[in-house]
């Protein structure tokens, strides 16, 4: 890492002095704001995407009956006012009046069915997240005003499972209803997107006109482009670059709800033996993962949900495995493998971060004889390859947090869509069972701390930090905001005049 800061300062200087133009003034001038991005979104549409950066992007142009703020208190959006049946099986949404889609079609409760009509009856099969959603519901129904929604059980996400985009499909288009829209998309590029002049709260929002996420893969390129004026913003910013982002940029820092972990697939040799995936847990340091990938930047985790989610993060869970390779070792024999073995470890290239960390992982299994051969894939083969098809051993990756707490540890259900660890255990699904017919806080916090706990004891993954989100900015930005789940929120910048 330190030779490849130096490379880049040594380049930074030589470009700086070749008398690289400034185009920061020009698009800040034009309410204009360049925000960087490492890879081209899945699908830019609500109910298709998978990837957690797409979402980032969708944020600005779709909006929920439901909408999340960034301290994760969730407001009306397009409904007006919602009830929830003393059951829990039946939540009704009054819709507001004079909402307009993008292409100025007005909402109505007969559009907003049309739209879950559109998940619910279509083919989609890469969301994942809707699954349940599909598998859950009874009918949806208009009534005046009003849209009704009848589940045949309780749903664990409750109220949080009505974030997600209502969209107008005209032709080949579809249309949100929030702060800006879908201008153009260039593959490998870029995606623009434009303020929408009819949105429901525009005064509510700040003066950014016209945004590019704009695609670079590698963070030196990025901080290149940063340093040259060409992009204003860089999300999850790697640490080791904090200091090379020039006068002309501020840093801005704090935690944020995404925990990284190993990935281990639970379902495949060697990995199917407990043992083998006590010993891997046994011969990482954790510390050392954050002081090396993350420079000092983030905290240990112990479980799936966050530390930063303190009221139901169990702390318990970090004590479980602490490091000791000669136990690692004992574990291996036992379980077969007295002279070590060989395991195969499938990194996204395009996070550093997680590349990073691959590599410290495997310098440290191999202190306990399990050597680990790393391969570095582009974005959409890990996506398809490893999260859909589960066609890996290992690998690194970090899952954000959901609205729900809920949505972030159903994951790991036997039988859930999104387990791409596979792992399986009757325990944890009788707690997870419970989760949502518990109405007393204090009670379902205390479950959610017993799953946490079952999950880490039996090893289904190794969950290693909770990363800091670190942001670089333009110093004419102001009013960024990081929120509990994975957006960008473009109306909430203002750019200083």
């Amino acid at each position: 890492m330190k030779k490849k800061i130096f490379a880049l300062l040594m380049m930074l200087i030589m470009l700086v002095g070749c008398g690289g133009k400034n185009e920061s003034e020009t698009t800040i001038t034009k309410n204009k704001v360049v925000v960087r991005v490492s890879q081209d979104p899945d699908f830019l549409d609500p109910h298709q995407y998978v990837a957690a950066a797409t979402g980032e992007i969708l944020f600005n142009i779709f909006e929920g009956l439901l909408k999340m703020d960034s301290t994760g208190e969730i407001h009306p959006a397009i409904a007006e006012s919602y009830t929830i049946s003393e059951d829990a099986l039946t939540y009704t949404f009054k819709i507001k009046k004079g909402i307009l889609f993008q292409n100025g079609v007005e909402v109505t409760p007969e559009l907003v069915k049309a739209s879950y009509d559109r998940f619910l009856l279509k083919d989609f099969p890469t969301n994942l997240s809707t699954t349940e959603f599909k598998k859950n519901i009874e009918y949806v129904k208009v009534n005046g005003d009003e849209v009704i929604f009848k589940f045949k059980k309780v749903s664990g996400e409750g109220i949080a499972a009505f974030l997600d985009g209502i969209v107008y499909e005209e032709g080949e288009k579809i249309y949100g209803t929030g702060p800006y829209y879908l201008e153009s998309y260039v593959p490998g590029e870029k995606v623009t997107l434009k303020r929408f002049k009819d949105y429901r709260e525009n005064e509510k929002i700040g003066n950014v006109e016209e945004v590019d996420f704009r695609i670079i893969k590698d963070e030196q390129g990025a901080i290149i482009a940063f340093q040259m004026g060409e992009v204003d913003v860089i999300p999850r910013l790697l640490v080791g670059y904090i200091d090379m982002i020039g006068e002309n940029g501020k840093i801005e820092k704090g935690e944020q709800n995404m925990v990284q972990l190993l990935a281990l697939n639970n379902a495949v040799k060697p990995l199917n033996n407990l043992k083998v995936r006590q010993a891997i847990h046994y011969a990482i340091d954790k510390q050392e993962i954050i002081d090396g990938a993350s420079l000092k930047e983030g905290s240990i985790s112990g479980g799936p949900i966050s530390p930063s989610v303190k009221s139901i993060y169990n702390v318990e869970t970090e004590n479980l495995y602490k490091t000791d390779i000669e136990k690692a070792k004992a574990l291996l024999k036992e379980a077969g493998y007295p002279n070590g073995l060989k395991i195969k470890l499938r990194a996204p290239a395009n996070y550093q971060l997680h590349v990073d960390t691959a590599q410290i992982i495997k310098e440290q299994l191999i202190k306990a004889g399990i050597e680990v051969e790393i391969e570095e894939i582009e974005w959409g083969t890990w996506l398809s390859d490893v999260y859909k098809n589960r066609n890996y051993q290992m690998t690194v990756i970090g899952f954000e947090g959901k609205p729900s707490p809920y949505a972030t540890v159903d994951r790991y259900i036997t039988k859930d869509p999104r387990n791409m660890v596979n792992f399986s255990n009757k325990d944890y699904d009788k707690v997870l069972e419970k989760i949502p017919y518990e109405v007393d806080q204090e009670k379902q916090g205390k479950l959610y701390k017993e799953a946490q706990y079952i999950l880490t004891k039996n090893a289904g993954s190794v969950f290693l930090q909770a990363p800091n989100y670190i942001v670089a900015l333009n110093k004419n930005i102001e009013g960024f905001k990081i929120y509990p789940i994975y957006v960008i929120d473009i109306g909430s910048l203002s750019i200083k005049k």
